[in-house]
């Protein structure tokens, strides 16, 4: 039975209480060391998988941008480009269906829709009142993709089904008959009775009729400016058959008489044959390529062996052309981006590997002198530390496709895929991290012994280079050289913040002894103890040079990775601004030119007369294609209205000149020109107008590009040339400021009850989507990477050399109170040495910036770069601090909690 304990209470009373039945705790101090060595085997094995995963992230992430690409592509192709047809032109015989479906074969399958099979004949209707030409089209299957609104489906020859807009166009019903004509310039003409059986309305985002809009009656005009009404009719393929119509000139006896019908035995005149596959997005995949690509040359060969000639129309040749070079673009900059957060991190395994093994430098002596020698010194420290980092590969492994699922769910969309690259890039990153640990494990148990049980260096007066920091300051200093000097140029550029970062590093934590032992003098004459300390506690530790060097690259890829992610979205909003030239464009389509350039404005006047949203803009092209191009506008609204870039306003600069006098005599009307391309840089120049004649310009000034312009355009005022304007081929557009979509439609309608046959839409906001999901914009968002991954190096590296240094701390602060230092002292020593811990990073912030700047003009900032000079070279200096701020605060904070926790262990 267990002897009573007398306990005394705090009156001083004494008291018997039974014993604890805990045992008691012994050899506290191993299981504190226990614990701390395996808080730094997670450590190490926490620093490996983090170089395992961006190691492996560097083919899965140029994979994923790869795939995405090819998605992006299809999709904006649209239902028309994702179709590969086989055709045949319309000759005098007609092609079955069924002989040229061998051209689309099984190649596709996989990758494209079923066949669908098509014959095409236009005819003349006789619907009185008015012009029209009809389309007849025997599409397989097309009941299946229309609405009826009224009657019933075609099946029988000579039967159609018509849209409700071309019902109400023509007052026809179900049961009406019509007559339409076909007149043939090889053939005679064929007449035909067709009996309207069904009233229909397309499906709404129904990819089987491939972009055309079947249900539209489109206006168009003929060569005597009149209107004719373009109606698409859907029936049979039994409409489409009987013999080839004779030959004019050579039927026996005379043509047939165009009052009643031609004989049922006879088909029709130039009928269009075609077989198509669509193109489906959800298989067509990057993975896809290779049999897309072997598909399409598989059916040029059969086209060219049919006894018939076939047009093949496919859009894969263009995708796979557009990819290559996407990837081509991607696997520069997405290797160099991620590369560097792979070297740092393998600076990061040196430094984590340095620091663990300098701890163990007492153990390794005191084991190489008992019998195991160096040899059981070698397999103790292997034996701690290899298995983390042999266990670091499927860890990192797992945690580079987590990063891939996250950026495909967040970023890039589609499913995450396995990568036998990325594996075998893991498995190199991992033998690198055994490398370096038998490396230096070797040279540790070939040190002195007596070296070894120094824990603190000699003291230093002087820094002296090894082989490798003398190779690593050349080659920075020559890259800064190259890259100032304009010497080196392209995506290799993009690795110079980090060498240069190094470099710095170097530097700094080389000469942080002799010069800390300087400045400790100075600071101990003054009595300014708690800085002393601060400074010859980083001082006097081996490992500060690395976490100096460390921390200095990890700042410079956090500035570098914001710098370059916030000017390339500048750049490519300043391209789309200066692509498209306002918010919105309508583009009036004038198919016959025949429309007068004064109703144009008549639908501004009507819309928008006060011009507070809507601008009417001319743009009329030389014959040829290097001709001057004259852009025509009201430079007052036009300066509120089109985009500026970079601050350039052409319209702006024309002034009061918009009466049509020039500045110098009225010798001709003024011109602002873009300097990058530019019909004439002074004096004047002839170029096109809204008249017949060209016209005689004078430069008035020049910018560096005119927004919405192409090659050798000029801005010129619109209301000198309105009251003579007598051009035709011309093109008309509204530009809008795009703040009131309802006006937009108001326009939309207007223009075409002005006689124009169609209005497209273009907005820069579809400019700019497609400019962000380019591969350059997908490579240089990899910054974003880059950046938080040098966040969590800067933490794993404080974290690791805290680990370390934790028993040497706890030594040095025990020490310091028994000598009589306050905790007040110490306390403020220890919070300035942490700021001094924390401080490269701003060093290193303030080298990736600059780093930016002097790599600017080599980043392939655009896929396609534009003609005109819009790219920006200053990286703007608020996102580098406030991401340098960020990073800074998060280490920050992780030094305090980790120091204290050391302390108070």
């Amino acid at each position: 039975m267990a002897t009573p304990v007398t306990v005394t209470t705090a009156t001083g009373d004494e008291v018997e209480a039974a014993p604890s039945r805990r045992p008691a705790r012994r050899f506290a101090f191993a299981r504190r060391a226990a614990r701390a060595r395996r808080r730094q085997q997670g450590v190490l094995l926490g620093v490996v998988a983090g170089l395992v995963a961006f190691a492996a992230l560097l083919p899965l992430m140029t994979g994923s941008i790869a795939r995405t690409m090819v998605d992006n592509r299809v999709r904006d192709l649209g239902a028309l480009g994702r179709t590969v047809e086989a055709r045949t032109g319309s000759g005098t015989a007609t092609t079955p269906v069924s002989e040229i479906a061998p051209v689309l074969g099984p190649e596709w399958d996989g990758i494209a829709g079923p066949p669908v099979g098509q014959y095409r004949v236009q005819a003349a209707g006789t619907i009185p009142g008015s012009m029209q030409t009809i389309t007849l089209l025997g599409r397989e299957g097309f009941c299946d993709h229309v609405r009826l609104s009224a009657g019933r489906c075609a099946t029988s020859r000579f039967e159609v089904m018509i849209s409700g807009a071309s019902a109400r166009a023509g007052r026809l019903t179900v049961g009406d008959s019509t007559v339409v004509i076909q007149m043939s310039g090889a053939t005679e003409p064929v007449r035909r009775t067709l009996r309207v059986v069904g009233v229909f309305e397309p499906r709404a985002g129904d990819d089987f009729w491939r972009g055309i809009d079947v249900g539209a009656v489109r206006i168009s005009r003929d060569v005597a400016g009149e209107p004719v009404q373009l109606h698409t009719w859907l029936t049979p393929a039994a409409t489409f058959s009987g013999t080839v119509p004779q030959v004019r000139g050579r039927s026996e006896g005379l043509p047939p008489p165009l009052d009643r019908d031609s004989p049922a035995s006879v088909g029709w005149a130039e009928i269009e044959t075609s077989v198509a596959r669509q193109l489906t997005p959800a298989a067509f995949t990057y993975d896809k390529l290779d049999q897309a690509r072997a598909a399409v040359a598989r059916s040029q060969a059969l086209a060219g062996q049919s006894s018939t000639p076939v047009d093949i129309t496919e859009q894969v040749t263009t995708i796979d052309q557009a990819v290559r070079g996407d990837v081509e673009q991607v696997q520069v900059i997405a290797p160099l981006l991620l590369a560097q957060l792979v070297l740092l991190q393998v600076v990061l395994v040196w430094v984590v590997l340095r620091a663990l093994l300098t701890q163990r430098r007492t153990e390794v002596a005191l084991v190489r002198l008992r019998s195991p020698g160096a040899r059981g010194a070698r397999r103790l420290v292997l034996g701690e530390l290899l298995p983390p980092v042999l266990i670091g590969l499927p860890v990192g492994l797992l945690l580079a496709y987590a990063l891939q699922t996250v950026s495909r769910l967040t970023w890039l969309p589609g499913p995450a895929v396995w990568s036998w690259t990325a594996l075998l890039v893991a498995v190199a990153a991992t033998a690198v991290c055994v490398l370096l640990l038998l490396l230096l494990v070797r040279g540790l148990v070939r040190t002195p012994i007596s070296a070894l049980l120094r824990t603190v260096p000699p003291r230093q007066r002087r820094w002296s280079l090894s082989a490798v920091e003398t190779v690593l300051l050349t080659l920075a200093a020559g890259m800064l050289v190259a890259v100032a000097t304009g010497n080196l140029t392209g995506a290799p550029v993009l690795v110079t913040p980090l060498v240069i970062a190094l470099a710095v590093g170097l530097l700094v934590g080389g000469l942080l002894v002799p010069l800390g032992n300087r400045v400790a003098g100075r600071l101990l004459d003054r009595g300014r103890l708690p800085s002393l300390l601060a400074l010859t506690g980083l001082a006097r530790r081996p490992s500060t040079r690395q976490l100096i060097l460390a921390l200095t690259a990890a700042g410079a890829l956090l500035a570098f990775g914001a710098s370059t992610l916030v000017l390339g979205q500048a750049n490519r909003a300043a391209a789309t601004s200066a692509q498209t030239g306002a918010p919105v464009r309508l583009l009036a389509i004038d198919a016959s030119a025949t429309v007068d350039p004064q109703n144009l404005v008549r639908v501004v006047d009507q819309v928008d007369r006060q011009r507070q949203h809507l601008a009417p803009v001319f743009r009329v092209r030389s014959g040829s294609s290097d001709g001057p191009v004259a852009l025509l506008g009201e430079p007052g609204p036009m300066t509120r209205i089109a985009s500026k870039v970079n601050g350039i306003d052409p319209w702006a600069r024309l002034g009061d000149a918009s009466s049509g006098n020039a500045s110098a005599g009225g010798a001709g009307l003024p011109a602002v020109v873009a300097s990058w391309s530019a019909p004439a840089t002074e004096g004047g120049f002839t170029a096109p107008s809204l008249r017949q004649a060209d016209t005689e310009y004078v430069v008035a000034a020049q910018v560096p590009l005119v927004p919405g312009g192409e090659a050798n355009t000029f801005v010129t005022p619109l209301a000198p040339q309105l009251r003579t304007a007598d051009r035709r081929d011309l093109t008309a557009e509204i530009w809008s400021d795009g703040t009131d979509p309802a006006l937009e439609q108001r326009a939309t309608a207007a223009l075409r009850g002005a006689g124009y046959s169609g209005v497209t839409v273009e907005r820069a906001s579809t400019t700019q989507r497609r400019l962000d999901e380019s591969a350059s914009a997908y490579g240089l968002q990899l910054g974003l990477v880059v950046a938080a991954g040098s966040v969590v190096v800067a933490v794993l590296v404080l974290v690791a050399v805290l680990s370390s240094q934790a028993a040497g701390r706890r030594r040095d602060r025990a020490a310091l109170e028994r000598a009589g230092v306050s905790r007040g002292v110490l306390g403020r020593a220890g919070r300035l040495e942490t700021a001094l811990t924390v401080a490269p990073l701003l060093l290193g912030g303030a080298v990736g910036w600059l780093g930016a700047r002097l790599a600017a003009p080599s980043i392939p900032w655009f896929t396609q770069p534009p003609p005109f000079p819009v790219a920006q070279e200053t990286p703007p200096v608020l996102p580098a601090v406030l991401a340098v701020g960020a990073g800074l605060v998060v280490v920050a904070v992780v030094a305090l909690v980790a120091g204290r926790g050391k302390e108070s262990a």
